[in-house]
């Protein structure tokens, strides 16, 4: 197994309690290294198959990273690594997706973990208290492969790339749209207080392109900011971030971190080498921030030259956008609480009391006692519009919506009525007989012996007297007495003839 090294690059935290001076993280194939001008001060040995992805909690100064467990187990694990402490604690385990490689972000201020994988973007709320896994929400299953991911906890939302474009959504799922429908193939993310910026690699003329393109927040502005190389076709670059003044990326053919002035004031730099990468297209480049830092959207970057400072939160309050959809107030304690407006809740009013509220594409608006309730599209009933009005509306038939919004059947064959209910064969055939459909799907009718007709409902007679006609056997014996008679009287009668006969013969002789 090769040793791989993964940068994250990071501002020194103010008033930090652990006992070492770090300002760079380099993920290695079994254990994390820390840095303080290019010298290692501390090392924490991680059994692991390969280091996935890292992010940074600055709340509670913690390094969270995942991990495969293969060949062990098929499981992909999230840990974290409290740099105080010195202790690292299990916080997620999912069965391991050989696909893909996993990437994580974390936004601090409402404890939440989101996890990419492939196309699923799921979301974990972590308690810092008690930190075991939890009950994952699923936001998105993605039409495209997903990239990379993002997050803007001034603003709460939560970015993301994949092969065709980039997209946004608010932290709890809602208000997702598009915002840059022409990526060619996007390869990682990352965005700061005013611009996002991402790597794409895309075909021109005289072979493939790699270049970091940038554009506002809002998907405006958009422009190449640099051109990483325009000559391999297996060229690959990953693990961008941004702070205030640089992005970074990790290199893959020149397996280093690099460096570029937003500005483009001084030519792109390689900061590290990393040799022996295993993980070509791991993200692990993060820039650390500190509370107050990642409130106001202000992110410290000097180059890596850091020197620790007073706290600044006494000119600049805390509560300055804290609360997205709400009023703001600072507790006895310090600390930041929101009021939020109707229909919105959490800790920073970032959930939408109607999203995903209502079912099949009903419209959710707040009734007089601020409750979400749904207006349903047609074919559709119900508190959250999950009531299909077709189900079990048509027994032995298909169910469409008219146009007046109402349940309609096309029965299968055999079957009539406005639920398709009736069988056309039910007691359609007298006196037993069988009814079964013609290739008109009309009732036919099999009779028994004694009966005739289209629906077998007449007798079969004898003698111009129907069987039926005579309730009793003794009528119908009689009626044989009297035929049987006649033909005794008849049989006599020739007999008596040929008698006669007979006896006229003899006589002449």
């Amino acid at each position: 197994m090769f040793k791989i090294r993964v940068l994250v690059l990071v501002a020194l935290l103010v008033g930090s309690a652990h006992s070492f001076s770090w300002d760079i993280i380099l993920g290695v194939t079994h254990g994390i290294e820390f840095y303080y001008n290019d010298t290692l001060t501390f090392k924490q040995n991680i059994p692991s198959f390969y280091i996935q992805s890292i992010t940074y909690d600055p709340v509670h100064d913690r390094v969270l990273f995942v991990d495969s467990n293969y060949p062990k187990t098929e499981t992909t694990t999230v840990s974290s690594f409290d740099v105080s402490t010195k202790t690292i604690k299990t916080l997620v385990t999912r069965p391991w997706n050989r696909q893909y490689n996993a990437r994580i972000i974390f936004e601090p201020i409402t404890q939440v973990l989101f996890w990419l994988h492939g196309v699923n973007i799921t979301s974990y709320s972590l308690n810092h208290a008690s930190c075991n896994a939890v009950d994952g929400n699923n936001l998105f299953m993605l039409d495209h492969v997903c990239t990379d991911i993002a997050v803007d906890s001034r603003e709460g939302y939560i970015y993301w790339i994949t092969n065709i474009n980039i997209e946004r959504a608010r932290l709890d799922g809602s208000e997702r749209e598009v915002l840059i429908d022409s990526v060619k193939k996007g390869l990682s993310l990352a965005i700061d207080e005013q611009r996002m910026y991402w790597i794409e690699k895309k075909l021109e003329s005289g072979g493939y392109q790699l270049s970091i393109e940038s554009a506002s927040l809002s998907g405006k502005d958009s422009k190449t900011l640099y051109i990483i190389s325009r000559e391999s076709t297996y060229e690959y670059a990953y693990s961008l971030t941004a702070s205030k003044d640089f992005v970074y990326w990790q290199n893959y053919n020149q397996v280093g971190i690099m460096q570029l002035p937003k500005n483009l004031s001084q030519p792109a730099r390689k900061l590290y080498t990393i040799t022996n990468s295993d993980c070509w297209a791991c993200h692990r480049l993060v820039v650390k921030y500190t509370t107050n830092e990642l409130i106001l959207g202000v992110k410290s970057d000097d180059g890596l030259q850091h020197q620790n400072s007073s706290n600044s939160k006494s000119s600049v309050s805390i509560c300055q956008n804290y609360c997205l959809q709400g009023d703001c107030n600072v507790t006895a304690e310090g600390k930041p609480i929101c009021s939020c407006k109707a229909g919105y809740s959490g800790e920073r009013c970032e959930i939408n009391a109607c999203h995903k509220h209502c079912l099949n594409d009903g419209v959710c608006s707040l009734n007089e006692e601020n409750q979400p309730v749904c207006q349903c599209t047609a074919g559709y009933d119900g508190k959250r519009c999950g009531i299909s009005i077709c189900n079990d509306f048509c027994l032995q038939g298909n169910c469409s919506v008219s146009i007046e919004a109402k349940p309609k059947c096309r029965c299968k064959d055999g079957y009539s009525g406005e639920r398709c209910e009736m069988n056309v064969c039910n007691n359609y055939c007298s006196n037993n007989g069988v009814c079964s459909l013609n290739e008109e799907d009309e009732p036919v009718c099999e009779c028994t012996a004694e009966f005739e007709g289209k629906r077998c409902d007449v007798a079969i007679t004898r003698g111009g007297r129907s069987d039926c006609d005579d309730n009793t056997m003794e009528q119908v014996l009689e009626d044989l007495r009297s035929d049987a008679k006649k033909v005794l009287k008849d049989v006599k009668r020739i007999l008596q003839f040929f008698c006669n006969k007979i006896d006229e013969y003899e006589s002449k002789i």
